[in-house]
């Protein structure tokens, strides 16, 4: 009841004018709160500095992870993403702060917008994903797999109740294990598998709330395999300029539970990451910052 009634208040915050509220389908993509892929791109010559941190380390790991990248519109249509992922020893478990620190995983991603080709209504959008581990990680901080992932994603807004956005794709994950030892999380797939999900998202204010359902399974791929099914309640949070000290950037906060079931049996989980963007062209000092209320 708590919970419901500040998220309530928290959605009803006026948006700051000069930073829309309404985070991108990329914004709202938080691995771990909300996977699935959306069909629309980023503003055509629109660089992004993107950080991200796993907060669910704190409490879970003894290394903290970090998504660091660039998100580029090459087009009106096009965009591409680069990233790594970071890691170092935050200091509140078994090891000392930064005792250990490096570069766990990069990630290359492209998607291009198609509009509605079929003129039902429907965006959609294709891509694809590249992923593989880096170096010598901790195991805790990779599941040392090397991926290659199409997909093909559509999205309706609804016109009577446009808060309101319906979703479905699909996506095949070639998927291979490499030297760089790992662990797998409960339930995981370690093979090349096809995957469907739908689900919906409804915004309200600064919090757009998501759910999405899963199903990815190998047997289609091999004769012999596993699948898992998958449903993520959860939210995603603009957060207003007065709680982030100042510094510049969209900063949105995630939060999803998990529910999943596989060959290990049903698993529940929770989790909690934020992400910070940052106009890139505006921290080299080539676009003017507009005024913007607090």
């Amino acid at each position: 009841m708590f919970l419901g009634t500040a998220l309530a208040a928290l959605a009803d915050e006026p948006a700051t004018p000069a930073k829309p509220a309404t985070p991108s389908d990329d914004d709202l993509r938080i691995r771990g709160v909300f996977d699935s892929a959306l069909p629309r791109t980023e503003r055509k010559n629109m660089l992004k500095l993107i950080v991200h941190p796993h907060l669910g380390d704190l409490w879970e790991h003894t290394h903290l992870r970090s998504a660091v990248g660039l998100r580029y519109g090459l087009t009106t249509r096009w965009e591409a993403t680069t990233e790594v992922d970071a890691y170092f020893a935050h200091g509140l478990r078994q090891k000392t702060f930064f005792e250990d620190k490096g570069i766990s995983r990069m990630h290359l991603g492209t998607k291009y917008q198609l509009g509605d080709p079929f003129h039902l209504g429907w965006e959609s959008a294709v891509g694809l994903d590249w992923s593989r581990p880096l170096g010598t990680p901790p195991v805790e901080v990779t599941d040392g797999l090397r991926r290659i992932a199409p997909y093909v994603t559509f999205s309706r807004q609804l016109v009577a109740h446009p808060a309101w956005r319906v979703f479905f794709g699909t996506i095949y994950e070639d998927v291979a294990v490499t030297s760089t030892p790992g662990t797998l999380a409960k339930n995981q797939l370690n093979d090349d598998n096809l995957g469907v999900s739908a689900g919906f998202l409804f915004t309200r204010g600064r919090l757009t709330y998501t759910f999405e359902t899963a199903y990815n399974s190998e047997h289609p791929i091999r004769d012999l395999g596993r699948d898992i099914v998958v449903m993520r309640p959860g939210f995603v949070w603009v957060v207003p300029q007065r709680y982030t000290f100042g510094a510049r950037g969209q900063w949105l906060l995630g939060f999803s539970l998990k529910l999943s079931h596989g060959q290990e049996g049903y698993d529940v989980g929770a989790g909690a990451k934020l992400r910070v963007n940052f106009d890139f062209k505006r921290l080299l000092g080539r676009k003017k910052a507009p005024v913007s209320a607090r």
